[in-house]
């Protein structure tokens, strides 16, 4: 087995292990804050916790831009730049977490605010927002082990500190009981996680150094737009499924809503996994396109992209046949199968699926600020197609609204990602930056 290939299949594990991780904190977390609060309590700790989690944009798309960049810098041997690039991003880290720290901290501690009166809550909040600032920050070190070969190593450590944060804050739960030990006990466990993942990174034999004085404004201007356009696909995403969940509840009420978001929950497995496979590669792109631009890379990726497809398409076919089952099971009888609904969504999901390892080749070589402009347009075109298509066609006509723009967006991508991969080696002046 090539190293190549052993990297892969390492990456492959480690992002299983992820999405592992978060479907076991999604599905204990529940229950034992219910055990501890009531529903109500839990609702409120919910509203809480809901407000930094936009902070997680603050970087506007910094530590991915600066990860892609020290990849392919390190793919060229381009050790000095590399850790340019790093020093120039953290210097950037700093800047912006600090000044969401300093400006946000007295407002959130002392500042009068509507519905935030218990010394309790703002202290939870406080420490929220750090936690947020903290994990935003240690991206870095992620970014180091990416750049060196290292993905599944800081992959893991990253998942082994997001679950270690979660035990953390169960620990403040069952201990305090209150909103303020929940928050701080995850808190120190992210503080501390983020201190050994520093660490960690540091050691090996790499250029990277955790300073400031490599640090270049022309770098971090290099990366201001690529990383500006990563915030667009975040984005896209609560448009999409936010905003059509808002659609299909007021055309047709929660009871429908509950239905249409199951269905489009179990459809979308299939663009999980093949986001597991696509993200497994993300590193070993940038290194190779930093290596020798996109005629290095044309291999990889269109193999790769005809393994997305295959599995998407080939998962979405299996979850078609299986869903009545998987519907009885996990609803408990309580949601039906509409087998016209579950088969335009999963053609959806497939098609979802179908696009995900070109869009990770754009995005890894930081050639994503067109597809960028044409997912928010088919964000915008979702929506607007599901309140039309829903009022002629039923609940169908959201699934189909979303089906339409999908292959849109689907055929753009791969459109941009076949022209990159195409191109003539002497047109490719832009794989130095």
């Amino acid at each position: 087995m090539s190293p190549l290939i052993r990297r892969v299949v390492a990456a492959l594990g480690a992002n299983a292990v992820g999405q592992a991780i978060n479907i076991v904190i999604q599905l204990a977390s529940l229950p034992l804050f219910l055990h501890r609060w009531d529903v109500a309590t839990y609702g409120t700790w919910l509203m809480l916790s809901a407000i930094p989690a936009y902070l997680s944009m603050a970087d506007v798309g910094m530590v991915a831009a600066a990860g892609n960049r020290m990849t392919m810098a390190m793919g060229r041997g381009d050790a000095k730049q590399a850790n340019t690039i790093f020093q120039s991003a953290m210097v950037f880290m700093l800047l912006v977490c600090g000044s969401i720290a300093a400006l946000s901290l007295p407002l959130l501690l002392w500042a009068p605010m509507p519905g935030l009166v218990q010394w309790d809550e703002r202290l939870a909040l406080a420490a929220l927002v750090l936690t947020v600032l903290l994990a935003l920050f240690g991206g870095l070190a992620e970014a180091i082990f990416k750049s060196t070969e290292r993905y599944a190593q800081g992959t893991m450590l990253a998942n082994g500190l997001r679950l270690a944060e979660w035990v953390g804050c169960m620990l403040g739960l069952f201990i305090g009981g209150t909103f303020a030990t929940v928050a701080i006990a995850g808190l120190m466990v992210r503080a501390t996680g983020v201190l050994w993942m520093i660490w960690r990174s540091s050691k090996g034999q790499h250029p990277f150094t955790w300073g400031l004085r490599e640090a270049h404004i022309t770098e971090v201007r290099a990366m201001a737009t690529p990383a500006i356009s990563f915030m667009a696909f975040p984005l896209a995403n609560a448009m999409s499924f936010q905003g059509v969940t808002l659609v299909v509840g007021h055309l047709f009420g929660p009871a429908v809503v509950a239905v249409f978001n199951t269905y489009r929950t179990l459809a979308r497995v299939a663009v999980q996994v093949t986001g597991i496979f696509g993200h497994a590669l993300w590193a070993e792109l940038s290194r190779l396109y930093g290596r020798g631009g996109a005629q290095a890379v044309a291999g990889l990726y269109r193999r790769s992209a005809w393994t997305g497809a295959a599995l998407s398409v080939g998962l979405s076919l299996v979850l078609y046949l299986v869903a009545p089952w998987l519907l009885q099971v996990w609803t408990h009888g309580r949601i039906g199968v509409q087998p016209t609904l579950m088969a335009i969504l999963l053609v959806y999901a497939a098609a979802g699926g179908v696009w995900h390892v070109p869009r990770v080749l754009l995005m890894a070589t930081n050639q994503h600020v067109g597809l960028a402009q044409w997912t928010l347009l088919a964000a915008a075109l979702s929506l607007g197609l599901s309140w039309v298509l829903g009022n002629l066609l039923g609940l169908e006509g959201a699934g189909v609204a979303m089906l339409l723009t999908e292959l849109g967006i689907a055929g753009v991508c791969v459109f941009l990602a076949h022209r990159m991969t195409s191109l003539h080696p002497l047109s490719q002046q832009s794989v130095a930056s």
